[in-house]
């Protein structure tokens, strides 16, 4: 049975867990500000970059969200050629999403580009700060979960 110091101690970490997580998201929401993508065509986007293809099912058990959400994302990106589909030959419900050519260009170009990105707000204070915000918390988060172990 946990005592009150170690029920402490977890909730302490859990608070700054969600801090760091915080965090990260604004930093990623800023630098996809400059794409044009959501964040969740982003991650169709990376995920069809790094499994090849899949299907609008595989997407949504991926990121926890309905079929219909994730066909309103992949509508757009099928319309700017980032992502095409294909039927299975062998059954007609099933539909592949890959990314085309295009797709693999500008997802590879924003890679390219977030990595400079990053480089230049690194250079700025603002940006530098929120690390440095950040590593404290991770740097904080290591401490508490030493305490709880």
């Amino acid at each position: 049975m946990l005592n009150q110091q170690q029920i402490k101690n977890q909730f302490e970490s859990l608070a700054t867990l969600q801090a760091i997580q915080k965090q990260a998201y604004q930093m990623l929401v800023q630098g996809l500000a400059t794409t044009g993508f959501s964040m969740r065509e982003w991650e169709i986007l990376v995920y069809l970059e790094q499994h090849g293809q899949a299907t609008a099912s595989e997407l949504a058990d991926a990121f926890m969200v309905t079929r219909t959400l994730i066909s309103r994302n992949t509508w757009r990106l099928i319309q700017d050629n980032l992502i095409q589909s294909q039927v299975n030959p062998n059954d007609r419900r099933i539909v592949w999403l890959s990314l085309t050519v295009n797709g693999q260009e500008r997802v590879q170009e924003r890679v390219q580009e977030g990595v400079r990105q990053v480089q230049a707000n690194l250079k700025t204070f603002d940006q530098s700060h929120n690390l440095e915000k950040l590593t404290k918390q991770v740097e904080a988060l290591s401490q508490q979960l030493a305490k709880i172990n």
